[in-house]
């Protein structure tokens, strides 16, 4: 990865306000039918990504249960099979939607929030109404693939974690 992808990368937010996200990204999607469909290819998406491991790595016999300990297996998991950063777009771009949309689901079930999207799928993001406050989990996918460890999966969970349980 040359510098300059290197930093559109690193630039890639995790959390924003939602004011930030729509200054960003756009306007959510408001009709009900788009965010029926969006939410559809979300929970597709995260069927495909558990079958892909399940499939893949049985042998290491991963529980994608939607917990806190299996954003730890998958942290795991991308230490030993990607020590290098993943340069493939193609390969990439797959791995970003699908690992997103377990991790998106995964803080859901866990967290609550909602499924935001905008035009581009890669923005689709967990909006807590609360704090009005937006998580970005394919672009925490995309950054923990191409920068490595210190952009971890379970380190982002127990961050978010933490700024919605904040005083």
């Amino acid at each position: 990865m040359n510098q300059t992808d290197k930093n559109r990368v690193e630039q890639l937010p995790d959390l924003l306000m939602r004011t930030e996200a729509t200054a960003l990204y756009g306007q959510p999607a408001i009709a009900a039918a788009q965010t029926l469909a969006f939410e559809r290819e979300m929970a597709e998406l995260t069927d495909k990504m558990i079958l892909e491991v399940m499939a893949l790595f049985e042998d290491l016999e991963i529980e994608l249960d939607f917990s806190e300990e299996s954003l730890d297996e998958l942290d795991l998991l991308i230490d030993q099979q990607w020590p290098a950063p993943l340069e493939e777009d193609e390969v990439l771009d797959a791995i970003v939607a699908n690992w997103g949309a377990y991790l998106g689901q995964m803080i859901i079930e866990n967290l609550g929030g909602s499924w935001t999207f905008r035009q581009d799928l890669d923005h689709a993001s967990v909006h807590f109404s609360r704090m009005d406050l937006e998580a970005f989990p394919l672009h925490l996918v995309r950054r923990r693939f191409q920068l490595g460890r210190g952009e971890s999966l379970s380190g982002f969970y127990q961050a978010l974690v933490d700024r919605l349980t904040a005083d």
